[in-house]
């Protein structure tokens, strides 16, 4: 690959000055920065991008492997909330979740079931049931999405979504470097809800 790198006098101050302090050389300086500018900041959702982007560079990363990634930075929300949904609904909006479809349905004998009634339980409704003791799991985000406002700081919507996500396919698999984007997203909006307030709803 060919390259080109027209440096303006900042950033030669700068390389300048970070060759002779921490001993770097000027290309160690540019892979951290590009680095730097497309992966997330803190952790988990740093390392997951690393896996992804890593996996990648390899030729081994497989499609299951980004939606997990993805959706264990949606899990990790649960302890860092976000007030606007809309990364998470464009994020939901490439699956399709019908009761009919296998793995989206919530039972009375899964893992997810109570975190699934512990989310109607705070809403004060029923829980939709398709049968005897069964959430139908599409329904399951409408209802979180329609109540984003009341949910969203609770960390059982995270474990749901998570899970769902997990779980079920999208119509459509993730490329790596939207599963980057999308770790990165998350994260800035994580940051940018926590630096506004002072704590989270108990």
């Amino acid at each position: 690959m060919k390259r080109f790198f027209a440096s303006d006098a900042e950033s030669d101050m700068l390389i300048a000055e970070a060759t002779k302090t921490f001993g770097l050389k000027i290309g160690d300086i540019i892979n951290m920065a590009i680095k730097n500018q497309f992966l997330p900041i803190t952790e988990p959702f740093r390392t997951e991008a690393r896996f992804i982007l890593q996996r990648h560079t390899e030729g081994a990363l497989e499609a299951q492997e980004i939606k997990q990634s993805m959706t264990r930075g949606i899990r990790a929300l649960g302890t860092r909330p976000v007030r606007d949904a809309d990364r998470l609904q464009g994020f939901f909006a490439r699956y399709h979740l019908h009761e009919d479809v296998e793995n989206c349905t919530i039972t009375e004998n899964d893992a997810l079931w109570e975190s699934a009634v512990e989310v109607y339980n705070i809403l004060g409704k029923q829980i939709s049931a398709g049968g005897i003791s069964k959430i139908n799991g599409a329904r399951l985000v409408d209802d979180i999405f329609a109540e984003w406002d009341t949910l969203w700081s609770e960390k059982a919507v995270y474990d749901v979504l998570a899970a769902l996500a997990f779980r079920c396919e999208p119509n459509q698999v993730f490329h790596w470097f939207e599963g980057m984007q999308f770790l990165t997203g998350i994260e800035h909006d994580a940051m940018g809800q926590w630096c506004c307030t002072s704590g989270r709803k108990k």
